[in-house]
């Protein structure tokens, strides 16, 4: 059973860690393009939203980063270490963000990397469709509505 805890300390650390070793291909550019400096992507996961730890019976498996704006919860990030990826984790965790938000926000937002099939898959299958192709970066922005009401 998976549990899900708020990251605190040298968790954040863990979790760039983990971001820069599952994206670095894609991740460094996007900085790059963005004029962005790892210390500000640093103070950006400590300082905007919540970063959760995801655990599967007490042991580490990833993290999640989560901002909710304006009646719409923007995933950040889901990143898995890469033995736990392929097992359902990620539908899982996307499955408890909708119901834990559902009630509150209208829709869900993320982004994946052009690269990032297997991700976009997944979230396809989970209902999200692309509203937004940003080709500088080479980002999806991807939506699922909540709710019948627009966003």
């Amino acid at each position: 059973m998976l549990t899900f805890k708020l990251a605190t300390g040298d968790q954040y650390e863990t979790f760039f860690q983990l971001m820069l070793n599952e994206a670095s291909d894609y991740l460094l550019r996007t900085m790059e393009l963005m004029h962005m400096t790892l210390e500000q992507a640093r103070h950006l996961f400590e300082h905007v939203g919540q970063v959760y730890g995801i655990y599967e019976d007490d042991k580490s498996v990833g993290f999640y980063w989560i901002e909710e704006r304006y009646k719409v919860l923007h995933l950040h990030g889901l990143v898995l270490r890469e033995e736990f990826q392929g097992k359902g984790i990620g539908t899982q965790v996307l499955k408890m963000l909708e119901s834990e938000y559902g009630p509150r926000v209208a829709a869900i937002e993320l982004g994946v990397h052009q690269s990032n099939e297997k991700a976009k898959r997944l979230y396809e299958r989970m209902g999200f469709q692309t509203v937004i192709y940003r080709s500088e970066l080479g980002f999806y922005i991807m939506r699922k509505s909540l709710h019948d009401d627009p966003a």
